[in-house]
């Protein structure tokens, strides 16, 4: 999987019943764009708001669309990108691509060819996180 440095901008409590928080929501950062990645591990500590880290990111897709424009972007619930690699995986495609600047994973069934454009509907979702390393130097 591939990581990405972003600035994570705030985290937020998912869901609360009976006062018990379950997931969470990060907002992130990334070349001059912000997105909210669902946490449902609740693996980034609430210190982690204002901090770069390294992330590694899946786009659960509810749509999937070929665009015909070069657009790249988040808006709302849907990611427009750039395939730019494809791994077979046996019963799935591992699809990277790249939404401006940010890589994320996107797994289906049907196989979209390196290059092409896609307007996708969904979540991201957080797989792993690197806290921020410390300065060895000093």
């Amino acid at each position: 999987m591939v990581f990405n440095v972003v600035r994570v901008v705030r985290v937020e409590p998912g869901v609360e019943p009976d006062g018990n928080v379950f997931d969470q929501w990060l907002h992130i950062e990334f070349g001059g764009s912000t997105a909210p990645v669902f946490d449902r591990m609740m693996i980034v500590p609430e210190y982690a708001s204002g901090e770069l880290h390294e992330v590694k990111l899946n786009l659960i897709a509810t749509q999937i669309e070929s665009s015909p424009s070069r657009a790249s972007g988040v808006s709302g619930n849907r990611y427009f990108g750039r395939v730019v690699s494809v791994m077979d995986r046996g019963n799935l495609f591992d699809h990277i691509l790249d939404i401006n600047g940010l890589r994320v994973h996107l797994l289906e069934y049907s196989m979209y060819p390196v290059g092409e454009y896609l307007a996708v509907q969904g979540r991201l979702d957080l797989e792993d996180i690197k806290t921020p390393l410390q300065n060895v130097w000093t």
